[in-house]
This record gives C-alpha cells, structure tokens and sequence, in this order.
C-alpha cells in the first residue's frame, strides 16, 4: 500500500470512528409505559417525530422508543439496563402509577420505582429528562388526546414532540 492509499485508508477509517463514537454519544431513550409506545404507528409516535424534528435542526440524534404497553413501573426498572444502552446520553422518562394502580399495585411503590430508575440512570451519568408532566399537558390540550382519552392522538404526538426539542441539548 502506497502512502497516499494509506491516508486515504486512514482518513476513513477515523470518519467512521469519529461517526461511531458521536452516534452514540448522541443517542436517546424514550422509555415508559404506553405513554411512550403510543397507539398511533411507529412513524407517528411522539419519539419517531422527536427525531425527525432534531434532524431537521441538524442534529444525528438517534431516539430509541423503548415504551412498552401495559408496563408497569416494576418491569420498568428491572428492564432499565437492557433497554437504555451503553452511549445514551439522555433518557426521556414518561411513566407514572397509571399500570401499577390497575394491577393493584401501591403507588407510594411506583413513585419509589421511578426514584429508582432514576437514580439508575443518573449513576451511569446519563441525562433524565421527566416528561410524565408535560405529556399530560399535551394530552389535556384540544386535540391532545386519542379516542380513549389517556393515549396521544397523531396531532398529540406532534405537541409532545415540538415541546421536548427544546429540551434535549
């Protein structure tokens, strides 16, 4: 190999380095419950736009849906450290009582849950950005709100979306 193939090979070799390590340190989670997860389609839930709207400012963000339907805050936290990988650098937490109440579960256990996974996150030095509270917000808005009320229509997602990209830096 000739030295002006090797620095070719060089330059490329450190671009997708470079790309590798930046994708993800840029990376984020969505994780929750179905306040995440959505009953709209994949290409219409709040994290899916979030990641168009980033990538439209420039950003190579990578938004990882990790919502799971019906979850409760116990599967939650025992799921934390398979669903939000090594590289993420922020985790948007959408999750409450809401599936723990239904199951019967105490939600004094819930909110200790949610401490938890948390705590978790913030000891791997990762970012937790709680959205359960403006999620409601988007949900109580005109048009917020799916047709059974607790989940996010299309025009919803958007909201929630538009609203977190100040957020994540």
């Amino acid at each position: 190999m000739n030295f002006s193939n090797f620095r070719i090979f060089a330059v490329a070799l450190a671009g997708i380095v470079f790309a590798s390590a930046n994708s993800a340190s840029a990376q984020i989670v969505a994780l929750g419950h179905s306040a995440v997860r959505g009953n709209v389609s994949e290409s219409e839930m709040w994290p899916t736009v979030l990641e168009r709207l980033l990538r439209a400012r420039g950003s190579q963000v990578h938004v990882a849906n990790a919502g799971v339907w019906g979850e409760t805050t116990d599967a939650t936290l025992a799921r934390v450290s398979s669903a939000v990988p090594q590289g993420t650098r922020i985790v948007i937490l959408v999750d409450n009582a809401a599936n723990d109440i239904r199951h019967n579960m105490s939600p004094i256990k819930a909110a200790a849950n949610i401490a938890t996974i948390k705590s978790q996150l913030q000891a791997r030095g990762i970012r937790v950005i709680d959205a359960m509270g403006t999620y409601i917000s988007v949900l109580r808005q005109p048009g917020g709100a799916g047709p059974d009320g607790r989940h996010l229509s299309v025009e919803g997602n958007k909201k929630l979306a538009a609203a977190l990209v100040g957020t994540v830096r």
